[in-house]
């Protein structure tokens, strides 16, 4: 995903940046990619573990 740079606000209290304002689009991207990065570390956990994985025909046959 390309970057772009957007016009943001930071709004400061007491001198520390306390939030920031941005528009719509690069919100979306933002959390696009936050919940790419969770699924990544959800698919690597599932990878460590002892799970197999069945053909989806098999699976279907015994659930018959």
């Amino acid at each position: 995903m390309p970057s772009t740079i957007t016009k943001t606000q930071v709004i400061v209290k007491n001198g520390k940046a306390k939030a920031v304002i941005l528009d719509i689009k690069a919100y979306e991207r933002l959390l696009e990619m936050a919940e790419d990065r969770e699924d990544l570390l959800e698919l690597r956990k599932i990878k460590k573990s002892k799970t197999s994985f069945r053909e989806l025909g098999d699976y279907l046959a015994d659930r018959v």
